[in-house]
């Protein structure tokens, strides 16, 4: 079916992050960086772990939050790791509680946070990102969003979200 076409076209850039690191750093999870066990969380959605993979990363006592905030690993932080999963309470902790940047970009690929989760085809979590300030006419190069939607198979349905109407996508084409 059209999953297994996809999966075939993947490249190792566009595997989820939990088997990439599997590939990089073999399979236990414990011999892996911290960072990377700290990322696997986020994508998986697990607030909890995040939290607590921070604590331990955070030798010099500046809190969980900051931890949270600037651990990066492989060029990617927490809210650009959460698009592989794309489940909401990553996103309202991330965004609401720690107050991550929604639009930056990571340093591997140039993704910003919506662009990972447009990536993965989390729908609700690209309307989330959307409705807490992600630029909707950002660009990679002459890349916009909706060129990263439609190329990802992804159906927009702009009769449910008139504030992100088809003006605004189009404008986003000049």
């Amino acid at each position: 079916g059209e999953g297994k076409e996809r999966g075939r076209r993947m490249g190792m850039r566009e595997w989820p992050l939990p088997r990439l690191y599997e590939v990089l750093h073999g399979e236990e999870r414990d011999r892996w960086p911290p960072e990377a066990r700290f990322l696997e969380a986020a994508h998986n959605g697990d607030v909890r772990e995040i939290k607590k993979i921070a604590k331990e990363l955070d030798v010099q006592g500046h809190g969980i939050r900051t931890m949270v905030t600037n651990t990066t690993y492989m060029g990617m932080n927490a809210l650009h790791a959460a698009g592989g999963g794309g489940k909401l309470p990553i996103y309202r902790h991330l965004v609401e509680e720690v107050k991550m940047d929604v639009d930056m970009p990571d340093t591997a690929q140039e993704f910003t946070p919506v662009s990972h989760a447009i990536m993965y085809g989390h729908l609700p979590a690209v309307r989330y990102l959307l409705d807490h300030g992600a630029d909707l006419h950002q660009r990679r190069g002459k890349i916009t969003l909706l060129h990263m939607a439609v190329v990802h198979g992804m159906k927009w349905n702009f009769t449910c979200w008139p504030e992100y109407s088809l003006v605004s996508f189009s404008q986003s084409f000049t």
